[in-house]
């Protein structure tokens, strides 16, 4: 039998070589010789000391080159099956020639761009199956939140990407890419979009979609966001005594002012949760999830001041609905509350006007009033912080968190599970000796 066949190809001469076992020829090899008889002394070369496999890779015995040959044609030729597949493709992989792989009809050969959708998608999503049924919180909102970093942000990168294909480089890349200056996202941000994805990653690697978990080792971003301001204790003072277009607003606002109260534990507040001492905080409201158990998980009660809770039920009298329902009502809708841009766009007026003085007409000093708060990062939230920094000196750290909401696993887990009425007793007595002057201003609903 021939050892192997040699033609010339542009000048050059290749050679193909007979396996003796099976007469079969490999494809043609050049031997960059242009005279026959050094191509000839070329192959007789290779037969005896190995086929070179590239300029770069060292030369191979011909035997191995001829099985080599032998597993590639059978992977083409051969009838194999998706389990036939993955074996090739897993034993690859355990000598380090894979770093990954995805046969079609596996659950990695999803695009990524679908399971993320799907992942985040509340009602198909698996994960949060999981989480419901171990009851644990996920909301509605934050899902949809996910949803939309995931596609603003990821899909975009990772067009036409498979699950099973991506890679931890990839993701580094991906990670770094959030830093750069011109999408001007701030550190808190970054991180957000970042989790919205990799949370999927690894949950896909723990369940087996992934055999890798390309999450581990990625760095967070650090760095300062931008504070929330506060207002001066003199500013909201002033501004409690001014007359707002809507009372709902200004209500709320005191209520935040006074006990630290998110604007979704604000909203929540129903006609059973006033007591005649404190205010029971049981539930936030957000127009996604509606009533739903506050951001921390648990429920606590605060020091209800009692000026604060006359316009509290103020309010509740003039509700259209009846004074059962919630505090901050809606005009039209008994089953919720009003809306958060009642309470937001009237705290804003509110603080134009108080900027303005008795000129609020004048557009310059309008425009000039809008730009001042918004460099000084006033909005509702703003209250949160009013409301711990009038009390931050007043008060031992674990009374005044326990009746705001603030937790800390490595201080307060301890102290979780029950207000203590003495701990109640302080932050109500330090709240009527700190807000009495910011809040002495004539009880509308009287």
């Amino acid at each position: 039998m021939r050892r192997f066949y040699l033609h010339k190809r542009a000048g050059i001469y290749y050679a193909e070589l007979v396996d003796p076992e099976t007469g079969k020829k490999l494809p043609a090899k050049s031997t960059g010789e242009r005279n026959e008889d050094e191509a000839r002394d070329a192959v007789r070369e290779w037969l005896r000391t190995g086929v070179p496999a590239s300029p770069t890779c060292p030369s191979r015995p011909t035997r191995e080159v001829f099985t080599i040959a032998s597993i590639v044609a059978a992977v083409r030729t051969e009838d194999l099956t998706a389990s036939d597949a993955e074996r090739i493709a897993e034993a690859l992989k355990t000598r380090g020639l894979l770093l990954s792989y995805t046969t079609p009809g596996s659950r990695g050969a999803e695009l990524f761009t679908d399971f993320l959708t799907r992942f985040w998608t509340y009602d198909k999503s698996p994960y949060i199956g999981e989480k419901l049924a171990h009851g644990q919180r996920m909301t509605h909102e934050h899902c949809e939140h996910s949803l939309g970093r995931v596609r603003l942000h990821w899909f975009n990168a990772f067009k036409g990407k498979r699950l099973a294909e991506l890679t931890k480089n990839e993701i580094k890349a991906f990670s770094v890419s959030l830093a750069d200056p011109k999408l001007m996202l701030a550190p808190g941000t970054r991180n957000r979009i970042l989790v919205a994805g990799t949370t999927p990653l690894r949950w896909a690697y723990e369940n087996g979609l992934i055999g890798t978990d390309i999450t581990a080792g990625l760095v967070s971003f650090s760095g300062t966001s931008k504070e929330r301001g506060v207002l001066t204790p003199e500013e909201a003072a002033a501004l409690f005594r001014l007359e707002w277009e809507d009372n709902r607003a200004k209500v709320a606002s005191l209520v935040a002012a006074t006990t630290g109260l998110r604007i979704s534990e604000v909203r929540a507040i129903r006609a059973e949760d006033i007591d005649e001492l404190v205010l029971h905080v049981r539930h936030g409201w957000t127009d996604r999830d509606h009533l739903k158990t506050p951001k921390n998980g648990e429920t606590r009660r605060v020091p209800l001041l009692p000026s604060v809770r006359a316009e509290l039920l103020g309010l509740l009298k003039k509700s259209p609905h009846g004074p059962a329902g919630f505090a901050f009502w809606d005009p039209l809708h008994a089953e919720s509350p009003c809306c958060y841009n009642v309470i937001a766009s009237n705290l804003y007026k509110a603080l134009i006007k108080l900027y303005t003085g008795d000129s609020p007409s004048e557009e310059d000093k309008r425009n000039k009033a809008a730009e001042y708060w918004r460099g000084r990062a006033i909005g509702f939230h703003s209250w949160r912080h009013f409301s711990a920094d009038r009390m931050a000196d007043k008060v031992e750290a674990r009374s005044r968190m326990l009746a705001t909401g603030h937790k800390t696993k490595a201080v307060f887990d301890h102290y979780a599970e029950h207000a203590l009425e003495s701990d109640l007793a302080k932050v109500a007595g330090t709240a009527a000796e700190v807000f009495s002057k910011i809040i002495s201003f004539r009880n509308e609903s009287a």
